[in-house]
């Protein structure tokens, strides 16, 4: 097929337009466009390769047999060799002899030594690099602008299947994600709801119980004024701890603090309750909406419960405050840390509740990290990105 054929090339685009707007991955996606893309050109193999801008490497996703079986394990970091070059550079290139271009890196599973010529170019959406799309000859060849247009039209209509499947894709482990999280949720108030019966019934209810018949007692004892007084006594204790006990509970549920200070000294009176470590904090009074500050306080609670508990720490900071984009929460003990490995076991088997507080912190849309080493203590961090408001810069 003649590139330069307005016909044929109409019927090429349709057909790419078809193979892209199919309800296909992204490598179903990119194989059809391979194929056509060698008809079309006269090439002899096509490549198609996504760029993955998190870990800046250029992945194949996509190619022409036999070079299909070995899509998913070749990959370039940006900048290496001419795909990755394209990636970086954002406009073609034309490789008559790849042999006399230093941009070329040779590949064994792409068997380079069996072709000369190649161009390649970037699949653009929105001026921004998602891919790149390279076809091959086994003769030297020179690529006119003609080539060049016709690819880098495919190019960008591959661009776009390439970018919707990524949003299709990220909508779908978001709608994963928000299953897990109302699973957990549900998991978690049953949890609480069991814990409250019990402390409920085992504390409160049964004070109250023994209260009732202190005062049954004191009722049958007005004749005996020194019993009276005692039953009295004994009535009066069991009441007080009945409502230590109940205020215990619902603080369990929402810390009054919060309501009644504020986040800031609401973190303050948590670092400085910890037993036998010295707490220095630092805190900017910064208000949050009340679902942000109950879960930064959760965060928090979880973090220094585990400074008591595990770290082994004489001394702990934590940090509070606006950053440029939202708001920040460190804390930092000098306990005995973990190994890196620890973290990541401890975070899949919900140890040291590691995986709830990433959960919360990500359910407001923050960041979580948690960096330990075994005698350098350990860190926690959460970036809480917000929306600029008067008076925020």
């Amino acid at each position: 097929m003649s590139p330069t054929d307005p016909v044929a090339e109409n019927a090429l685009l349709r057909r790419i337009i078809e193979a892209t707007s199919a309800d296909l991955d992204v490598r179903e996606v990119a194989q059809r466009v391979a194929a056509l893309m060698t008809e079309a050109t006269g090439a002899d193999v096509c490549f198609v390769h996504v760029v993955d801008d998190e870990h800046g490497r250029v992945q194949l996703v996509g190619a022409t047999p036999p070079f299909d079986e070995v899509v998913g394990t070749v990959e370039l970091a940006v900048g290496e060799g001419v795909a990755g070059w394209v990636a970086q550079h954002a406009e073609p290139a034309v490789v008559p002899n790849k042999w006399e271009d230093r941009r070329y890196k040779y590949i064994p599973a792409l068997r380079g030594e069996d072709y000369t010529s190649m161009l390649s170019v970037p699949m653009l959406c929105l001026g921004h690099v998602v891919g790149v799309l390279n076809v091959h000859a086994k003769e030297a060849r020179v690529w006119d602008d003609a080539d060049v247009t016709l690819l880098s039209e495919v190019a960008n209509l591959l661009a776009r299947a390439v970018e919707n499947s990524r949003l299709v894709g990220r909508l779908a482990e978001r709608e994963e994600t928000l299953e897990t999280f109302a699973a957990q949720t549900v998991e978690a108030q049953e949890l609480e709801r069991r814990r409250l019966a019990g402390e409920i019934h085992d504390g409160i209810s049964q004070r109250l119980i023994s209260l009732w018949y202190h005062l049954l007692a004191a009722e049958d004892s007005v004749s005996d004024p020194e019993r009276l007084a005692s039953e009295l006594g004994m009535a009066k204790a069991l009441a007080t701890d009945a409502l230590t006990e109940a205020r215990s509970a619902i603080t369990g549920l929402r810390p009054a603090v919060l309501d009644d200070l504020g986040l800031g000294p609401g973190l303050e009176s948590l670092a400085r309750s910890i037993e036998g470590v010295e707490a220095d904090v630092k805190i900017t009074d910064e208000r949050l909406p009340s679902h942000m500050e109950m879960a930064v306080y959760r965060i928090a609670q979880e973090a220094l419960h585990n400074v008591a508990k595990h770290a082994d720490a004489s001394h702990v900071t934590l940090q509070f405050g606006p950053t440029d984009q939202g708001v920040r929460l460190v804390i930092t003990d000098d306990g005995s840390g973990l190994p890196e490995q620890w973290v990541a076991m401890a975070e899949d088997r919900g140890s040291y509740g590691i995986a709830g507080m990433r959960e919360r912190a990500e359910l407001i849309g923050g960041r979580f990290s948690v960096t330990s080493r075994p005698g350098r203590g350990t860190t926690i961090e959460v970036d809480i990105p917000l929306l600029p408001r008067p008076g925020r810069n």
